[in-house]
């Protein structure tokens, strides 16, 4: 005779090493959690804010602390957490959203104080782009700063026609990448502190004429012959009305 199979009984899955295992490891980093986000040791106590120029301090301390708690529902109590172990990237991001005039923020934790620094760089206005209804304040970059109508002591920009259907098709170039052309121009000669941008062309206004630009040509040959014409001409152009330098190898001066 056969003799018939016992079948092996299984452990209920409660009595096993793994699920102990996992359930330990489950209440180990509830706690954990809950103590590195509500325990008093990690609170913080004070916030503070360095290397900021132009902006409002309180705003930006209201923006950051508006993101820097959390509050959770636990058993019907509500707990609200300032916790030193909250990220502070998403911090980052809002504040950078909230004020394009910062070019960069850091975020410093010392976990002996419970304090935060945040540590502020402001982007350096440099320029400013002007159309016939706003003009606003950009940086080294070509990045926006903010709306701004006083001129004084920066390059001026003034957009007679609007660049993305006009300009933009014959420079192939995003706006942004035009101005940096444009600094570019004036880094090779800081008397041109203003341009005009046209249809199918733009001037740099140097003393009292205008140099023409094609968006067409290379940039740096026009540079070029800009620095040998002036170096020619001695920097005196006080007879002159403009210099072209549109048409390859030729300049033309009236």
């Amino acid at each position: 005779m056969k003799r018939k199979k016992r079948r092996k009984l299984r452990k209920p899955f409660f009595k096993k090493k793994s699920f102990w295992f996992l359930f330990l490891v489950l209440i180990s980093s509830s706690f954990l959690f809950y103590f590195s986000l509500f325990s008093s040791h990690f609170q913080v106590k004070e916030t503070s804010i360095s290397g900021i120029q132009t902006i409002q301090e309180d705003k930006l301390l209201k923006n950051f602390k508006s993101n820097a708690t959390i509050s959770l529902n636990i058993l019907g109590n509500n707990l609200t957490s300032e916790s030193l172990f909250i990220p502070s990237q998403g911090k980052i991001s809002t504040l950078l959203e909230s004020f394009p005039e910062i070019e960069n923020i850091n975020i410093k934790k010392d976990f002996f104080t419970k304090k935060i620094t945040i540590e502020v760089k402001e982007k350096i206005p440099i320029c400013i782009w002007c159309t016939k209804d706003v003009c606003v304040l950009l940086d080294k970059n070509a990045t926006f700063i903010k709306n701004h109508e006083q001129e004084l002591g920066f390059i001026r920009i003034n957009e007679y026609a609007d660049y993305n259907e006009n300009l933009k098709l014959w420079s192939n170039k995003s706006k942004q990448d035009f101005i940096l052309t444009l600094l570019t121009i004036y880094k090779n000669n800081n008397d041109i502190k203003e341009f005009n941008i046209y249809t199918d062309k733009f001037t740099g206004v140097y003393k009292n004429i205008d140099f023409i630009f094609s968006p067409k040509e290379s940039i740096d040959w026009q540079i070029q012959k800009m620095n040998i014409v002036l170096k020619k001409l001695n920097h005196n152009v006080k007879s002159l009305t403009y210099i072209d330098l549109r048409f390859g190898e030729q300049v033309i001066i009236k």
